[in-house]
This record gives structure tokens, sequence and C-alpha cells, in this order.
């Protein structure tokens, strides 16, 4: 994840403001957010790379929001360290463990199974990425939580892949809210301790965005707003 230093907004309330896309050109790639591995900006590489990235600016009633439609499996990456690994916001996530998002589900991939590989889409997850972990002595994953929108699996399921790395929460499931923003508030130190039985960095990595469809072969739609880190009340 190596991004440069750029804005970010932190609010009076200690609330760190990681995007709510009303700066950025409606119909466009999010300005801010990065290819997967954190190392360019999607507006700064060319068309035949990002067209590929589904991620686009929409705007409705004067506020404008980020659009997933399509098939395509593309996570999106926010950055929060530089590749000098410094911890480029202050974030401390002791200080504002509340990660809060807001997502409107339009399509859901039709029998999507997080837990599955051959069944593994989601309308709308969100990933925070706490270091690099290890599944073997010399390969290295993320280390994340992914808090994902389910189609099958129930709200509160939880599990695990790439060898324990990535912990899955499921915050909603099924088609009953589609067409409303749902806002969701998760404790990131308390899932962290509850999920790998430790404490978490302070510094986390990154925060992901990934929906998509391309197991099932589904069409997928989703919007995204609102992303924030929050003191605990």
């Amino acid at each position: 994840m190596f991004a440069q230093s750029q804005s970010i907004h932190k609010l009076d309330n200690g609330t760190v403001l990681i995007d709510n896309f009303e700066n950025d050109p409606v119909g466009e790639l999010p300005h801010r957010w990065y290819d997967r591995d954190g190392n360019k900006k999607l507006i700064n590489y060319p068309q035949d790379f990002s067209e590929h990235y589904l991620y686009k600016i929409r705007n409705n009633n004067a506020n404008n929001f980020l659009r997933y439609q399509g098939v395509t499996a593309k996570h999106i990456s926010f950055p929060l360290i530089n590749e000098n690994k410094d911890n480029i916001y202050n974030i401390n996530l002791y200080e504002t463990p509340i990660l809060s998002w807001k997502v409107r589900a339009h399509k859901l991939p039709e029998g999507a199974n997080e837990k599955t590989s051959d069944r593994n889409d989601s309308v709308a997850s969100i990933y925070v990425v706490f270091g690099m972990g290890r599944v073997a002595l010399v390969k290295k994953v993320p280390k994340s939580i992914r808090y994902t929108w389910s189609t099958t699996l129930p709200e509160g399921e939880t599990g695990s892949k790439l060898f324990g790395n990535q912990q899955i929460i499921v915050v909603n499931s099924g088609k009953e809210d589609t067409g409303e923003w749902i806002t969701f508030e998760r404790n990131l130190v308390k899932d962290y301790r509850r999920m790998f039985g430790d404490d978490p960095p302070k510094n986390p990595i990154a925060i992901l965005i990934l929906s998509d469809g391309d197991s099932t072969n589904s069409y997928v739609k989703a919007d995204y707003d609102d992303i924030m880190l929050k003191p605990e009340k």
C-alpha cells in the first residue's frame, strides 16, 4: 500500500472522514482511491486498465455517492500508510475504533456465499486491512476483517479464509433492505480481539471496497457512502 500523502478530514468531534465522495466528479472513478494493492490511484491508470474497475460516482438529491454495477471482481483501496510505512493520517484505532459506513443494495448476486470459493460474491463488502499475515514461511497475505452484506449467510455469521488471515463478519443478509440506505457501525478493536484473539495494531494499513458477482455470474448493483472512523461513545 504505497499512498502518497493526501488530505483527509478530521471533524471537531474526533471523527476521521475517510470519504463521502462529495468532491469527486459525477460519472468518474473515485479520485482518492487506488488499485487493490494501493500502488496507484485509479484515475492515474490508462483507460484500458481502469475501465475494469466498475465503481463510478453518482448523484441523487444533491448527494454524491459511489456506485458499483457489473459482474467483475475488483477491489478498490484507500491506503492509510505511505511507501515508508508512515501513518500519514495519524489514525489511532484506540481513539477512533468505530468504523461507520452506508450501503444501499440494489441487486444481490444469486445464491452467493462468502465462505465458499465457487460462490464467493457479495453485493457490498468493506475490508479493514490491519497488517500482513502469513500463509507459508515466505508468502504473505493481508490480515483483514471483511464486513459483508451476504445473499445467503445470516446476519451475525462469521468465518475465515486464507488460513485465518481474512476474517468474515456478515452485517446484513438477503433482499429485505434493498433500495434503502443502511448505516453500519462496527467496533474494530472489539471485532479484531474476538476474531484474531489479540490486540490490533493502532495503525491500520488500508480500507478496501468490493462488490462482485463473478463467481455466480451475477449482475450486482450497490452504493456506498460516508465511510469514517469515529470515537467510541
